[in-house]
């Protein structure tokens, strides 16, 4: 007697449809979403690497020819006091604030004198600190003297006398100073340099090493001179580095694209001779 075996149905023998498995899904849940591969997530991040490099590389660019302007534009200004001085005969100086990021020129009608010796920052500071102080005193002494002339009764002096009592010089003599006054010229203004663009340092062989912080002064004088001198500009993170170098014969002013270092002189003893440090 033969046996009929009635196969069971897909879904008794725990099989269902490609139909059933998407209706067992739910309305809710959407059609299936494939995500990235790995190799498509690497080629992402290297274009917005690439692209990101790009926009630093275009940044630094711009940023290193703000610095090459500022640094055409100083040496300009430096080489317009070099012959202003030479034609007005008044001495004249430049003014650079390193703390603030700024430079202006000044003019005195004065004779100035640079020291003979160079000097450290702290004894040139601590010289122009009591030079000041000097010039105070003295403009307080020439204000009080003037004072006390015109409260003296002439009426008593004869009329043909040359005595002028408002000339009566009162007090010890002091040496004057050289007086700078702003220099108002429209072809000279005050100038702030742009952000991200620093002072980094200036050097005159007045002082014994380069000026790094408050201000340094470049002199220009009426016979067509000025003193040798090394300015230094940067960017905020000192990567880009302009150096000007003033001539003091020709007054020319040459840019470098580097840090020009000033030149030290060799230690020497109390008799002259080479000291090895």
């Amino acid at each position: 007697m033969s046996t009929i075996v009635t196969p069971f149905p897909r879904a008794q023998r725990g099989f269902a449809t490609r139909s059933e498995r998407r209706g067992a899904r739910g309305p809710s849940q959407g059609p299936r979403v494939d995500g990235f591969t790995l190799i498509e997530i690497m080629v992402v991040l290297a274009i917005a690497g690439l692209i990101m490099s790009l926009g630093v590389r275009g940044f630094r660019s711009l940023a290193r020819s703000d610095l090459r302007a500022s640094a055409t534009n100083l040496a300009g200004a430096m080489r317009f006091l070099f012959d202003r001085a030479s034609t007005t005969g008044k001495t004249h100086r430049l003014v650079l604030d390193l703390e603030a990021g700024r430079y202006w020129a000044e003019v005195s009608d004065d004779k100035f004198y640079i020291p003979r010796e160079a000097e450290t920052l702290d004894a040139t500071r601590k010289r122009e600190a009591a030079e000041m102080q000097e010039d105070d005193e003295r403009r307080q002494a020439e204000e009080k003297a003037a004072s006390s002339a015109s409260s003296l009764d002439t009426s008593t002096l004869p009329t043909d006398s040359s005595y002028d009592p408002t000339k009566l010089d009162v007090g010890e003599f002091r040496p004057k100073h050289a007086r700078f006054a702003a220099f108002k010229d429209l072809a000279l203004k005050p100038v702030k340099l742009k952000k991200g663009i620093v002072i980094r340092s200036v050097y005159t062989p007045r002082v014994t090493e380069a000026v790094t912080s408050g201000r340094a002064y470049i002199y220009f004088f009426p016979l067509g001179q000025t003193e040798p001198a090394i300015v230094s500009l940067s960017d905020a993170a000192g990567e880009a580095i302009f150096s000007l170098v003033a001539h003091p014969i020709t007054g020319r002013v040459r840019v470098y694209n580097e840090e020009v270092k000033p030149p030290v002189a060799p230690a020497t003893d109390d008799e002259g001779s080479q000291v090895t440090p």
